[in-house]
Formats: C-alpha cells, sequence, structure tokens
C-alpha cells in the first residue's frame, strides 16, 4: 500500500509569510500546495481536495469569510479542516470565522511555529478519525 503525505493548501497573499509557513510544514513532512488569491486557492481546494486548509482572511480577491462559505457548501470541501492564519485579530472577526467553519483561528505571530505545527496535527488527526482513518505519528519536526 502506497503512503502519500498529507497536503495543506495554504492561502496568503504575503509571499514572505507565504514562503515562511510552506518551509515549516515542509519540514513537518507535508506535501503544501500554495495560492497568493482566495481564487487560486479555491482551485486548488476543487482541484487537489487537499487534508487541511490554512487560510488568510485578507486576500486580494475575496476574503476569508467567503472562502469559508464558500467550502462549506461543497460537499467534497465542507469537512476539510481549516486553519486561519491572519493578521485580523478583532474579535468579531474571530467569532464570525469560527461560525463559518474555521476549525481553529490564529493571529500571525501570536502562536509559535511549534504550536501552529501542533494544532495542524490536532486538526488532521481528528478530521482522519471522523473519516475512520489514522495518524499513526505525527510529522517530523
Amino acid at each position: 500500500m502506497a503512503i502519500r503525505k498529507i497536503k495543506i493548501v495554504l492561502i496568503e497573499d504575503s509571499a514572505t509569510m507565504r514562503a515562511f509557513y510552506k518551509q515549516s510544514f515542509q519540514k513537518g513532512g507535508f506535501d503544501v500546495l500554495e495560492a497568493d488569491t482566495g481564487n487560486k486557492g479555491w482551485e486548488l481546494i476543487c482541484d487537489e481536495q487537499p487534508d487541511l486548509v490554512v487560510l488568510d482572511m485578507m486576500l486580494p480577491d475575496t476574503n476569508g469569510f467567503e472562502m469559508l462559505k464558500r467550502m462549506k457548501n461543497f460537499d467534497f470541501a465542507k469537512d476539510i479542516p481549516v486553519m486561519v492564519l491572519t493578521s485580523v485579530k478583532d474579535i468579531q472577526n474571530i467569532h464570525k470565522a469560527l461560525q463559518l467553519g474555521a476549525n481553529y483561528y490564529s493571529v500571525k505571530g501570536q502562536d509559535s511555529p511549534e504550536k501552529i505545527m501542533n494544532m495542524i496535527y490536532k486538526l488532521l488527526k481528528k478530521a482522519m478519525e471522523k473519516k475512520g482513518t489514522t495518524i499513526t505519528s505525527t510529522p517530523a519536526q
């Protein structure tokens, strides 16, 4: 039986932040697909059906709220865990994102890369257990 890497779609318009998170996630053993706009991110989600989405809220062509709504309206995407990583720290936006289906909300710079990786692992583990599959070990740190 072939083992595939866990796929993460990273939707972030800042090239610097995208490169930082991509490198961190790849070091963790994940296959990272990246998009700099919401529409490109949606195309990746549709084409790749990733295991997890990391989503910025402020994107040039759409916003994170619209992406969350879009994901929850399609059967193939509604159960994909979403981690919001954004500079938007307004409590109303946090509540709105969580109500729209985000599984975790982190303000950039608030959580350490290790904490983010641990949360990704927890979200993936929970999603896979829901599907009846499991992750047998944590990604390499």
